[in-house]
């Protein structure tokens, strides 16, 4: 037991340095301002890409930031998980005796954590799949519509009957909420969006994700017409 009293006193010096590595200039957590990358609100903030991309899992990169919402900053969770996985696996040895009473089944070990299910539903729909079916799709009509304009918004191969976010910025940066919508029973979606006068930058993308950030579909970029 002294071992797993050691590594768990380790746990809580990493919990403390993670706090400490969070405060920065921002406090525990950020604003997406517009135009914002995952490198612009390290740097504002004081923190490194990799923290903010640690603590904020639902993350993957700067087009998954929504202007007006906020970035935590408390930390590298993934390693402080890490620890704490090690530390179970030590502190089993050591209980090796009740060992047997374990289920070890990767089907038991799921139905235990619905939570591990969901994440991995995650990943297929992150890679551009609709429950194992087609692969998601987002066109625009027209392609290149102009500032101001209203742009017709088609997709299929989405989630079924789920509520969803359209969302426009410039590509790799953090995007804006146009609009709220739900998709079909057949996974598909279509709705008129009025695009902003005042768009920023020389390209811009529309998205369709989950109200959750769970997952995002992306029209092709466009330039735009001034």
């Amino acid at each position: 037991m002294r071992n797993g009293a050691t590594v768990l006193a380790g746990l809580l010096l990493v919990a403390s340095a993670a706090s400490a590595e969070a405060a920065g200039d921002c406090g525990s957590q950020a604003e997406v301002r517009a135009g914002d990358t995952i490198s612009s609100i390290a740097s504002r903030c004081a923190v490194t890409e990799g923290l903010i991309l640690r603590a904020n899992p639902s993350i993957d990169s700067s087009a998954d930031l929504q202007v007006g919402g906020t970035v935590s900053l408390t930390g590298p969770m993934d390693k402080l998980k890490s620890l704490a996985t090690d530390a179970g696996q030590e502190l089993s040895q050591a209980a090796g005796n009740v060992g047997s009473s374990v289920r070890s089944s990767v089907d038991g070990f799921l139905s235990d954590n619905p939570q591990l299910q969901s994440n991995i539903r995650d990943i297929g729909t992150r890679l551009g799949l609709s429950e194992g079916e087609q692969p998601a799709e987002v066109t625009l009509e027209p392609a290149a519509p102009a500032p101001g304009g209203t742009v017709t918004v088609s997709a299929t191969g989405l989630p079924k009957d789920t509520p969803v976010v359209i969302g426009g910025g410039s590509p790799g940066a953090a995007f804006a909420e146009l609009d709220t919508t739900r998709t079909t029973p057949e996974g598909t979606l279509q709705a008129a969006i009025k695009l902003p006068v005042d768009l920023q930058g020389d390209r811009y993308q529309i998205s369709v994700r989950g109200e959750d950030g769970a997952w995002k579909a992306e029209a092709p970029a466009f330039d735009i017409g001034r």
